[in-house]
């Protein structure tokens, strides 16, 4: 208690029971939902739920277009005048309405990428060769179409780690700026709250990550069994795995910093209109996006290595 606020917790039995319920009804309406399209066949038949080659939906187009418009809505709420936010959201504070706008924008951000997704990675899968050293790494390419290929996997590792660094950001410039929490707290006080609050987060993003990678270990094996075939030696392999994971690593950086800088400027505008002073520059939009491309980029890296090398060594010893 002498590192962390003084918070009063208690578990609340309705609490706990609520969650559960709710939690259970979407999974288990949104589990329904997928295995009958996968079951049933129903991406071949017509509607609004047959996705197009881009893979969304004509129901897709539409959920776009309503996350975009209330992003963008949200987002000009900083622009007006504050006492006609305070009004709107009710608030009788101004700090405590731009902080329901802050809430408010984080969550139209992590549904508007969450629904344009697959449209997003394609466009920035396609600009990696025009800018990336492809002339430093031979492998590259083949690194390039082996993360299109595993579509699904590059936007299951990039969505949480978006979300986490999002979210990360924020409360580190409520706690550094708006807050005002440096000048009253000291350092320790201040990690240990960003701990309390995004501990598991970052353990349950870490442990999907663990999980989709076992799950895909033999789509990753028969990929290493087929660049085998062609030629490829280990250090081949182990550069090809270098290209693809910094691939991940890169879009995780690059998705982060741009939804930090939106965040940025919002609360820059919210620092502007309540007068309180930013310790924070435009250089903190790339600190926690980096660190979340270089834990990617490690990962699969040691993970991709290792199986790697796994079956170069069996490959050899049947030889």
């Amino acid at each position: 208690m002498r590192e962390f606020p003084l918070i009063h917790m208690s578990l609340q039995i309705s609490s706990l029971l609520l969650t559960m319920l709710v939690m259970g009804i979407v999974i288990g309406i949104m589990g329904f939902i997928n295995s009958k399209r996968i079951f049933s066949g129903i991406h071949t038949k017509r509607g609004i739920m047959k996705q197009q080659k881009n893979g969304l939906s004509l129901f897709g187009y539409i959920w776009c277009v309503i996350t975009y418009g209330g992003l963008i809505y949200v987002y000009s709420l900083f622009y007006k005048n504050p006492l006609s936010l305070a009004k709107l959201f009710g608030s009788p504070s101004l700090e405590n309405a731009y902080l329901q706008a802050l809430l408010a924008l984080i969550i139209l951000m992590i549904l508007a990428i969450n629904a344009s997704e697959t449209l997003i990675l394609p466009i920035l899968m396609k600009s990696l060769p025009y800018w990336y050293p492809t002339t430093l790494m031979k492998t590259f390419r083949t690194a390039f179409w082996s993360v299109s290929e595993k579509k699904d996997f590059l936007r299951s590792v990039t969505m949480p780690l978006f979300i986490f660094s999002l979210i990360s950001s924020f409360f580190m410039y409520m706690a550094f700026d708006l807050a005002n929490v440096a000048s009253r707290r000291n350092l320790s006080e201040i990690i240990g709250t960003l701990i309390l609050f995004l501990g598991a987060p970052f353990l349950i993003i870490l442990a999907n990550t663990i999980s989709l990678t076992i799950i895909s270990s033999s789509q990753r094996s028969s990929s290493t069994h087929r660049l085998q075939i062609i030629g490829f030696s280990l250090t081949d392999l182990l550069s090809e795995k270098c290209a693809e994971a910094s691939i991940y690593g890169i879009i995780v950086f690059i998705q982060g910093v741009i939804g930090n800088a939106l965040l940025y400027v919002s609360i820059l505008q919210a620092s502007y209109s309540t007068h309180t002073q930013m310790h924070d520059g435009w250089l903190s939009v790339t600190w926690l996006p980096a660190v979340a491309g270089l834990i990617v980029f490690l990962f699969i890296l040691i993970v991709d290595g290792t199986y790697v090398c796994r079956i170069s060594l069996s490959a050899q010893a049947e030889q």
